[in-house]
């Protein structure tokens, strides 16, 4: 009997503590992935915590971050197509150990006509690696943009293939503007 009555006693007292158990893990902060903090209420509901003055002016050097440089060195017909020769410049303090963004090219109307992915890596801080992106079906000379998309999955400095970023990786890319056509980031 005194068994029954002390497991009686042990499991009352668990169910009530486990009933104070979630006001005990009340509000909480965390960041997305814009560095935006966002409060978690423990009530289920959540809000973007305002950031105080000072805290905007130590946000913006991570908007000046260091950045590899993409360069488009050289377009050419070829047969059935038009080919893209580009460098990736690894000017930070990092390997970049595998990025493979989206190429998409554009006519003159802004309507996109095709694209391909090439992947760079490993680059070593201070090496430049090439890759040659071709496009089958258009020739140059109907090329008016050539984009830089995605490469979400990319492998350098904190940024791995399970990192849950979106656009970060081609944040620490700076595409060079090129005299043989419009070369850019994209969306």
């Amino acid at each position: 009997m005194k068994t029954k009555t002390w497991l009686g006693s042990a499991l009352g007292a668990l169910v009530l503590g486990a009933a104070c158990l979630p006001a005990a893990w009340a509000d909480f902060e965390l960041s997305d992935g814009q560095s935006r903090r966002i409060l978690l209420k423990d009530d289920g509901t959540w809000r973007y915590v305002e950031a105080l003055p000072s805290s905007g002016a130590a946000s913006e050097p991570a908007k000046q971050q260091p950045q590899a440089e993409l360069l488009l060195e050289r377009r050419m017909d070829v047969a059935g197509g038009c080919r893209f020769e580009l460098a990736l410049v690894n000017t930070l303090t990092y390997e970049i150990r595998s990025l493979v963004p989206d190429f998409a090219v554009y006519r003159a109307n802004g309507v996109a006509y095709s694209v391909q992915t090439a992947g760079f890596g490993p680059v070593r801080p201070g090496d430049k690696g090439r890759r040659a992106v071709q496009f089958g079906g258009i020739a140059c000379a109907d090329v008016a943009k050539l984009q830089v998309q995605g490469g979400d999955r990319c492998d350098m400095g904190d940024l791995q293939k399970f990192s849950d970023v979106t656009g970060e990786c081609l944040a620490r890319l700076r595409v060079r503007p090129s005299e043989l056509l419009l070369f850019e980031k994209g969306p």
